[in-house]
């Protein structure tokens, strides 16, 4: 079943069509020109017009004509993947990811480097390194000294739960005027978007993840902290302060007066009882160590917090009325397999129930969640972007 948005045969509706053209190539893969014209209700000659524009400008390439069974062959089309690039670069207190993802929203090239001392700003020029670094992966990838670069996305925690207070000013804030964006463009030249981790990894979903083709859902984002991105009518719901979706800070009742959730459902929790510091180059590895040793302290959490994540997804589900519930963040795999084993028995399916399924775990997810944006606003179906002028 083909998974497609309408578009529109009045003039004028050029850029809303091409972007209809764009979203059906994506969740479906290849198309022909007539599955195209079906799907979307567009009349075949301004799809063909479309796909001929795309093609020009090498967004979408043509495959080997099929012999169906009658008329003559047709051409399947689908995204041309090095047709464009974006770059990603999360920011926490211990690290930064960078990565450049292609026009399909695969990763091509990523780096890391743990921060030193002295804050985020003592370590810029580490970072602008490791962006350099991708720069030059990309060229090499894409086989080409300039490939087409869109913009630049930046992810950082939000200024509160267990990042704030760290005393660093350069991590405190979520505002365009924040002075790494301000550097950022100026070096590399290109237009920087500014993204909530969380809601940065829900956008790499719908790109080409677990919730790929769907408008209306949530990512439950497990990670130092604990976050939420949230997709409402093909929208990323963002927030006033960019802060929606900080479900961390929920005050869980309790007979002291309560404390936010994420005390003690997020990862930071688990590292601490293990006796692990979050800014070890072998962190994941040790914590798989602990699973795999049935250490007591993983399975006190899992249980804990499966719970408590248990009660605030039906939270979520009551006030958002999602279509699908995912479960990721930035953890060992075995650790999301458990924890989802748990909140599956937990939440027994009901006919009126979201579904909840597994998200990534990649530790780059953040970084290409916020790659993904600059390629959504310039190719995706969305009143917001499309408000955006084409470059």
């Amino acid at each position: 079943m083909q998974r497609t948005k309408t578009g529109t045969n009045i003039g004028g509706a050029g850029e809303h069509n091409r972007r209809v053209v764009m979203h059906g190539l994506r969740v479906n893969g290849a198309m022909t020109r007539a599955a195209i014209a079906r799907g979307t209700g567009l009349v075949p000659q301004t799809v063909s017009n479309i796909v001929d524009d795309l093609e020009r400008e090498g967004l979408v390439m043509a495959a080997d004509p099929v012999k169906g069974g009658r008329g003559q062959p047709a051409t399947p089309y689908s995204l041309a993947p090095n047709g464009a690039f974006s770059y990603g670069l999360q920011l926490d207190q211990h690290r930064a990811r960078t990565v450049a993802i292609d026009l399909v929203g695969r990763i091509v090239a990523a780096r890391e480097v743990t921060l030193g001392p002295g804050g985020l700003e003592a370590n810029l020029e580490r970072v602008l390194g490791a962006l350099g670094q991708v720069a030059g992966d990309l060229a090499r990838h894409a086989a080409q000294p300039r490939p087409r670069v869109l913009g630049l996305g930046l992810a950082m925690p939000a200024p509160t739960g267990v990042h704030a207070g760290r005393n660093d000013p350069w991590m405190t804030g979520l505002s365009p005027e924040h002075p790494l964006v301000q550097r950022l463009a100026q070096d590399t030249g290109l237009a920087v978007s500014l993204h909530h981790d969380a809601s940065a990894a829900a956008v790499a979903e719908r790109l080409s993840g677990s919730a790929k083709g769907i408008d209306n859902f949530v990512l439950i984002f497990l990670g130092y902290g604990l976050g939420a991105g949230i997709y409402a009518n093909g929208e990323p719901c963002r927030g006033q302060h960019r802060l929606a979706g900080e479900i961390g800070q929920i005050m869980v009742p309790g007979p002291d007066g309560g404390r936010p959730l994420e005390q003690d459902a997020a990862l930071i929790v688990l590292i601490a009882a293990l006796g692990l510091q979050p800014n070890q180059p072998d962190l994941f590895d040790r914590m798989e160590a602990a699973i795999a040793d049935g250490h007591p302290e993983v399975g006190a959490w899992l249980d804990r917090a499966a719970r408590l994540l248990a009660w605030a997804i039906d939270l979520v589900e009551c006030l958002l009325d999602p279509e699908l519930v995912i479960l990721g963040g930035q953890m060992p795999a075995e650790l999301a397999r458990l924890l989802m084993a748990r909140l599956t028995r937990l939440r027994p399916a009901l006919p009126d129930r979201p579904a909840l399924v597994e998200g990534s775990v990649n530790p780059y997810s953040v970084a290409a969640g916020a790659a993904a944006d600059p390629i959504a606003r310039a190719f995706d179906l969305s009143f917001s972007a499309m408000m955006k002028p084409r470059a």
